[in-house]
């Protein structure tokens, strides 16, 4: 966090446990991916190929990933994509970043650009923060994460700091026509894989 955010004083950090996420055994919709946050070193690496279309904000997080994805650098509601453009979206430690009051409207862009039946893959934390924790304005959440290739990639994201859980999104996330289909709990990270039935 320090490399990539020098004017953060390390001493507002409220470090999360060491986490790792393991990719092996995810399998995906073979149509087009939307990943929104890029995904930095995490779903990217793993979902390679010219069916991935990444949008970030920071240009770091797409370059540092070497394969075929189209990488767009911008705020992705500048965008404009066709409805049921896509089979699959992915949300890979992204959702820390949104303002819980736009996640509405982050759930009905995803729900409008998937296809019938399309799938919404999210990887986050659960932030349950302590009541002494006042003098913190960002949490860190520390990753390895484990790539069905057996490669290990040391890595971490770090937003202003909230309390967030699994449970908040996927009700959120019904509200535009998901369904939960399947949840993993791993230490404070989880991944729930979500239908969309229109």
């Amino acid at each position: 966090m320090s490399n990539h955010h020098p004017e953060i004083d390390l001493s507002e950090v409220h470090e999360l446990p060491h986490q790792e996420v393991n990719l092996c055994g995810i399998h995906h919709d073979e149509e087009w991916i939307l990943d929104i946050g890029g995904g930095g070193e995490g779903i990217i690496g793993s979902l390679e190929g010219r069916q991935v279309v990444a949008i970030d904000r920071v240009s770091d997080e797409l370059l540092d990933t070497r394969n075929e994805a189209l990488k767009l650098v911008m705020d992705a509601r500048q965008l404009n994509f066709l409805e049921n453009s896509f089979g699959t979206a992915t949300l890979f430690f992204t959702l820390m970043y949104i303002p819980l009051d736009d996640l509405s409207s982050v759930f009905g862009e995803i729900s409008r650009v998937l296809k019938p039946g399309g799938e919404l893959l999210i990887w986050d934390v659960n932030v349950e923060l302590p009541s002494d924790i006042e003098e913190k304005k960002y949490f860190l959440v520390p990753l390895t994460v484990v790539f069905p290739d057996g490669r290990r990639r040391t890595t971490g994201y770090g937003a202003a700091i909230r309390d967030q859980n699994m449970d908040s999104f996927i009700v959120e996330a019904q509200k535009h026509g998901f369904e939960a289909i399947e949840q993993v709990t791993s230490g404070l990270t989880f991944f729930v894989r979500m239908a969309l039935r229109k």
